[in-house]
């Protein structure tokens, strides 16, 4: 906050400087004005810059938050979080309602926060129209003025007035009074209806009233043309501040999205599902016996004929440790527990023809809960078969 109050003041600084230097670029043949009109005509300046660098540092401020919220890690670890949930659901058939809770509730601020991000917008969207609408105004009075001068120009009947004067004033009012907020005003052809009303005044010489009154018309249009394009050039940034945060909001909005669908197609993924017998082993084994054959026997007529599932097959093992004879073929209870889902893969494939495809092998050692049943290690010397969803794994 100390930050951005800091901030401010320095923008405070250099709008004063810029209005100054907005003052300075309008003289030309100064025509006395009172106390009051230099006060209110500096004042209005000096709010309108003020106004403009307030929503620069708002926005620029709603960026960093922005920024804060979309965190690229911050989104990562979101992504993460579902990963981990698609596979407790599919591999272990089974949920985590806290964490899915939990990240909902993250999923559901970052959106609120998102949303606040655009009400916010539309705030500073209201504010940049009256902006706006103050940088036409300054257009809005030079060309009236310029109206009036042309008005007078085609009121004076003397001769003696160089009929250049007139077309050339027309013609660059023409281009001026196309000027837009968007697109400014263009400075050759105000530049060119100014330089006419200075000839004009030269041809006014013998006409003090006149020459005055014109006069005072050229200081206020570079007065005004000044301040339109100090405010024009603010203007400008903002508006580039804002279509900044504007692609950083459009592409947090995506990214949220794109979590959030990933989160409802998690939660509406079917569970993993069990095939309830299992093969089991005798010890330090992976030879298939009567019992694995009959079992997968069965398990082959049981399989859904449709292709959404695949069959994940997964070895396990107690926890002995291997022997100094076995251990020259498995190097660890995880080998072993892959060499036993090996050898009933290989049975499926060779004997009972399953489409290989179809098949996922896995292998966890002796790190299973199973494991905590010291009595009979035999339920750890085992393979089991789940059905998973085709579409993940």
């Amino acid at each position: 906050m100390k930050a951005y109050y800091i901030l401010v003041i320095i923008l405070l600084i250099a709008a004063w400087s810029l209005v100054s230097e907005a003052q300075a670029q309008a003289a030309f043949k100064p025509i006395e004005a009172t106390r009051e009109q230099v006060y209110i005509s500096m004042k209005e300046e000096l709010v309108l810059t003020v106004d403009i660098y307030k929503l620069q540092v708002e926005i620029m401020s709603m960026i960093m938050d922005m920024q804060r919220l979309s965190n690229m890690e911050s989104n990562r670890e979101l992504g993460n979080q579902i990963d981990i949930l698609r596979k407790l659901k599919i591999y272990e058939g089974r949920s985590d309602d806290m964490l899915i809770a939990k990240l909902q509730e993250q999923m559901d601020y970052n959106r609120k926060e998102l949303a606040q991000a655009g009400l916010n917008l539309e705030q500073i969207d209201a504010r940049i129209k009256l902006i706006e609408a103050k940088i036409a105004e300054y257009y809005q009075r030079i060309i009236r003025s310029g109206e009036m001068l042309i008005s007078q120009v085609q009121k004076d009947s003397n001769p003696a007035l160089p009929p250049s004067i007139l077309s050339d004033l027309q013609s660059s009012y023409k281009i001026m009074a196309s000027a837009t907020v968007a697109s400014g005003m263009d400075p050759v052809a105000f530049a060119t209806f100014q330089k006419t009303a200075e000839d004009y005044m030269k041809y006014l010489t013998s006409n003090s009233a006149k020459l005055n009154e014109v006069a005072k018309g050229i200081q206020a249009r570079n007065e005004d043309f000044a301040s339109a394009q100090a405010a024009q050039m603010q203007y400008t940034q903002l508006l580039a501040y804002v279509s900044a945060f504007c692609e950083l909001l459009e592409q947090k909005l995506y990214e949220k999205d794109e979590l959030q669908k990933r989160f409802d197609e998690m939660k509406q993924l079917p569970f993993g599902k069990t095939y309830q017998d299992r093969i089991y082993f005798e010890s330090g084994s992976v030879v298939l016996n009567s019992d694995a054959i009959r079992i997968l026997g069965e398990f082959a007529r049981s399989v859904p004929q449709t292709d959404d599932y695949e069959i994940l097959i997964t070895g396990f093992c107690d926890d002995t440790p291997i022997g100094p004879k076995l251990k020259k073929t498995y190097a660890s209870n995880w080998e072993l527990s892959l060499a036993r889902s090996s050898a009933v893969v290989r049975y499926m494939l060779e004997t009972l023809k399953f489409p290989p495809e179809r098949i996922i092998i896995a292998g966890k050692g002796e790190f299973d809960t199973a494991n905590l049943n010291k009595a009979d290690k035999q339920l750890s010397r085992r393979v089991e078969f789940r059905f998973v969803p085709r579409e993940i794994k």
